[in-house]
């Protein structure tokens, strides 16, 4: 069997993988990024580019290109079971934007090939290599041909069916930690430049949303924690039902849906592991990083990825892939994102039953000082660092 060697190699191109790839270029690796797909591709999402998403595209030097390609979006628009309106703003304007997954991530893949990463698509990771308790390589299909690919770190970006960290067994599915989404696209939509999420009694305990992309492009999509999906409908057939029923539905009927209603598994960080074992870490949904309730995993992809970065750069240094340097990842990461994983999986809770949301969006709407609590932890990137 061929063998390829390389220091540092990243499973998995996506915004998480592509990032990381040029901050280990930045860090003065030569990386190799794979992904078993060839770009431009589809990817189910809701497309959101959030605030922590633009910071690091800016700190990158990527923020402007994804302002030619995205649809900025002002914030959310939040509706009660009972039809109540809630607008949040985001606090800074060029800060949010929605661009259809197939095109951001072949964004990132080029912008971070530009800064000298070699990208390989078409390659199938199937397997790790462990010798002598740490992970030395994978096992991959590349251009038809089985090989191995031999390294000093992998991180682990493969996505939420991550083949990496099963095989290193830290590939938790806890039924309560785990939304199953889907979602869909229709075409000539107006809407106002907000997100809207729709809190509706036939959808609870989950939640359907609308976001506007460029040209009226309109990503349509719900989703549910598992533990509390109702067998008996499939996600498609309640987004369906929305649609015919809701007034906030009224804008969708009629118009042309794009492509077919795709879904996929969100794992949330409240059941996030360690996250890295001898030679790998895993970042992003692969490490089960996205956020409880709003499902946004973009941005926490990027922050663990430019973590595992900085961990790499500190075990090559010091010569040493076992955890102890590689235990400095979780330690940095749950500094970031523990309280906000519990804030939010709090809140969550809160969005169990119709009275519950309606009270809960009604306390927002009426109290300012409630309405502007409720805003710095929805946006709370735009806060960190200002009080």
């Amino acid at each position: 069997m061929k063998t390829i060697e390389r220091d540092v190699i990243i499973v998995g191109a996506g915004p998480g993988g592509s990032s990381c790839s040029a901050y280990m270029k930045r860090q003065g690796f030569d990386p190799l990024l794979l992904d078993k797909d060839v770009f431009p591709r589809e990817k189910p999402c809701g497309d959101c580019q959030s605030g922590v998403t633009t910071k690091l595209l800016a700190e990158l030097g990527w923020l402007e290109g994804l302002r030619e390609i995205g649809f900025e979006n002002y914030g959310i628009t939040m509706t009660s079971p009972d039809y109540t309106k809630l607008v949040v703003e985001a606090p800074n304007r060029g800060t949010r934007y929605d661009t259809p997954r197939r095109i951001y991530d072949h964004y990132c893949v080029k912008r971070a090939v530009a800064e000298g990463v070699e990208f390989r698509e078409n390659v199938w990771v199937y397997d790790v290599i462990w010798e002598d308790g740490k992970v030395c390589g994978v096992k991959a299909k590349v251009d038809g041909e089985y090989v191995q690919i031999r390294f000093r770190m992998v991180i682990g970006a493969d996505g939420s069916h991550s083949i990496i960290a099963k095989k290193i067994k830290m590939f938790p599915d806890n039924d309560n930690d785990v939304a199953v989404v889907g979602r869909c696209y229709y075409a000539d939509v107006d809407m106002e430049p907000f997100n809207e999420i729709h809190f509706d009694k036939d959808v609870l305990p989950g939640y359907v949303w609308l976001f506007p992309e460029k040209d009226k492009l309109c990503n349509v999509g719900l989703g549910f924690n598992r533990d509390l999906y109702k067998e008996g409908k499939t996600l498609e057939e309640y987004l369906d039902s929305w649609i015919e029923t809701s007034p906030f539905g009224e804008k969708l009927r009629g118009k042309r849906r794009i492509g077919e209603f795709r879904g996929w598994r969100i794992p949330s960080g409240s059941q996030a592991m360690a996250n890295v074992v001898p030679g790998c870490i895993l970042i992003g949904d692969a490490g089960s990083m996205v956020m409880p309730l709003t499902g946004e995993g973009i941005g926490p992809a990027m922050v663990t990825g430019k973590l595992a970065s900085e961990v790499t750069r500190e075990a090559f240094d010091e010569n040493d892939f076992s955890l102890n340097v590689l235990s400095r990842y979780p330690e940095r990461r749950d500094k970031i994102y523990g309280p906000k994983y519990q804030s939010i999986k709090a809140m969550e809770n809160a969005f169990s039953s119709a009275e519950a949301v309606d009270g809960f969006v009604h306390k927002i709407a009426e109290n300012p000082e409630v309405k502007a609590g409720f805003q710095k932890q929805w946006y709370y990137e735009s806060y960190e660092g200002k009080e």
